[in-house]
């Protein structure tokens, strides 16, 4: 393949990959995890926000390190949960925590992967204390599951900017797919072909134009060559002779 027949090639490829638009993380994930991040699905909270639903996905980001810890909980329950039981989950989270400075923010609607959801902000706070742990919980429902989103931290980079920072986290929950531009792809594809098909045909009329041509060969004069070398001891052009 010659070099500019290569480097169309590469090129309709390359604008033919970006046609599709690939997500951060397959699946069903946050896409903007915090620096420092790390998938550890062996780790459970210990309440859930629907102990009572059956779990169908589950997985946690975790980071932990000397100012505290910091997880995000993703639980996907079978169904379309309602508003109502997202008031629900609120005042089971809230009648199951035994800290007496706990504080729940009101709900409020929250958009997830295109998707009308709820959340509520939390801490955990006293004038004796200060601010201990901050919390953002999120019910996402689709057509046939509800993810329940739950980011619960104590670093001190999150509780100062919380409530905002968790609730944008949170927000980038979505069902990573890759999705392809079928008639993006359809057109640069065929026009793709008609570069390649438009070189080649370049490069065999250039093949025959090459091999059209006669090529002469030019003798090389030799008799002049040899008139000027034989000159021999005796003959009349050497002046010794007379």
């Amino acid at each position: 393949m010659s070099r500019r027949l290569f480097f169309a090639v590469l090129a309709c490829t390359t604008v033919t990959a970006s046609a599709c638009q690939m997500p951060r993380f397959e699946g069903p994930q946050i896409q903007s995890p915090p620096l420092g991040f790390l998938v550890q699905d062996e780790s459970y909270q210990q309440r859930r926000m629907f102990p009572d639903r059956e779990i169908t996905f589950h997985t946690a980001w975790v980071h932990t390190d000397v100012s505290g810890v910091s997880i995000i909980y993703i639980n996907g329950h079978p169904g379309a949960l309602t508003l109502d039981d997202a008031v629900a989950a609120q005042n089971g989270v809230w009648g199951a925590t035994l800290d007496p400075d706990a504080i729940f923010e009101d709900l409020e609607p929250i958009l997830v992967d295109g998707r009308q959801g709820w959340g509520w902000y939390e801490r955990i706070q006293s004038d004796s204390r200060g601010l201990v742990d901050v919390a953002y919980r999120a019910v996402v429902p689709y057509d046939t599951v509800t993810f329940a989103i739950e980011f619960v931290s104590g670093e001190p980079n999150f509780k100062q900017f919380a409530p905002d920072t968790l609730r944008t986290i949170v927000s980038s929950f979505a069902i990573g797919r890759t999705t392809w531009n079928l008639p993006l792809i359809a057109v640069l594809g065929g026009a793709m072909l008609l570069l390649v098909n438009v070189l080649r045909s370049r490069a065999r009329a250039k093949a025959t134009r090459l091999r059209s041509i006669n090529f002469v060969t030019i003798k090389k004069d030799e008799e002049g060559e040899k008139d000027g070398a034989d000159v021999t001891p005796g003959s009349s052009g050497d002046p010794s002779a007379q």
